[in-house]
């Protein structure tokens, strides 16, 4: 793990995956105001839904590491991802382990990872609208709405009776 698997390039097929992975179904965002702005954050079993519908089972087709450093105020997520062709990471995240109350807060590990995976699925166009800024379109957003409910399916029907 760790090395570039040195293939001969097709370069038609460079953005095959991306492709495939680049939309992003808007029943699995939600818009977060995180005190500088507005977000779309991604439902994290949904990219590992996603993740499996492309490469298989998570620990078969692909997988992934996390390792953990903790300071007495943060810890950090160090996350790779591998598929049987592709290696990145590894990608940190860090997070508070306490809350403004000054309690523990026990998701923070969790936090921390779910963010690193994030990042590291985006190396493959999983989600690649979201990080391109296209969910601030909101047009962008409507015509996804509609493709994934099968709204577009029964307007193209409608048009054809």
């Amino acid at each position: 793990m760790g090395e570039f698997i040195n293939e001969p390039i097709d370069s038609s097929k460079n953005r095959d995956v991306w492709d495939q992975m680049k939309e992003t179904d808007p029943r699995f965002t939600k818009r977060v105001n995180k005190g500088f702005g507005e977000i779309t954050t991604i439902d994290p079993q949904w990219q590992i839904m996603r993740m499996t519908e492309m490469f298989g089972p998570v620990g078969k087709g692909w997988n992934y590491k996390v390792n953990y450093n903790y300071t007495d105020q943060l810890v950090f997520a160090e996350v790779s991802v591998c598929t049987s062709a592709f290696y990145y990471g590894p990608i940190c995240s860090v997070q508070k382990l306490f809350r403004k109350t000054g309690a523990l807060d026990d998701e923070a590990p969790k936090k921390a990872m779910t963010d690193a995976l994030t990042k590291a699925f985006s190396h493959l166009g999983l989600c690649s609208d979201i990080f391109m800024g296209k969910f601030d379109d909101s047009k962008y957003v409507q015509k996804l709405e509609e493709k994934y409910s099968g709204v577009a399916d029964k307007k193209k029907i409608s048009k054809t009776v």
